[in-house]
């Protein structure tokens, strides 16, 4: 039971990161290509709450089972209780920030277009919250691979 949850656990965590990584090359061909970049807007829009945030969920849920499972006390094990306390985090600034941000970029786009300085400080806002969330993932990544020993 331990292993099969541990490779939906990592699949899960590929997917949501994999997504994550490839709205970088969805916002720079849109800003390339402005005549498809509310398209991109769109499309970052529906990976993100059709697939890489219900894999993150998935991973958490699966992770949560394995400590389960495998009788591990996430309160003693140190890098256990970092990945939780920062998935924590990267929920909080996912839902509380990041899914509003694009929400408001694609609104705005739709508004004023792309040119506009509303649309500009929507789209740095966006980008700064959905670097941040991606810095998260990987420190989740490397600190889920790694168990260093704070």
């Amino acid at each position: 039971m331990y292993l099969t949850l541990k490779l939906i656990h990592i699949v899960a965590a590929i997917v949501a990161v994999g997504f994550n990584l490839s709205y970088i090359v969805w916002l720079v061909k849109g800003k390339a290509q402005p005549e498809h970049q509310l398209f991109a807007l769109r499309g970052i829009k529906l990976m993100d709450d059709w697939l890489a945030n219900p894999s993150y969920l998935l991973s958490l849920i699966t992770g949560l089972l394995m400590a389960y499972v495998g009788n591990f006390n996430v309160l003693e094990i140190k890098w256990l209780l970092v990945s939780l306390s920062l998935f924590g985090l990267m929920g909080v600034v996912a839902f509380g920030f990041y899914t509003p941000a694009l929400a408001r970029q694609i609104r705005v786009w739709q508004q004023n277009g792309p040119q506009s300085a509303e649309y500009r400080r929507a789209d740095q806002r966006q980008t700064v919250v959905g670097l941040l969330l991606f810095a998260l993932a990987l420190a989740i990544v490397a600190i889920m691979v790694l168990k260093p020993s704070f």
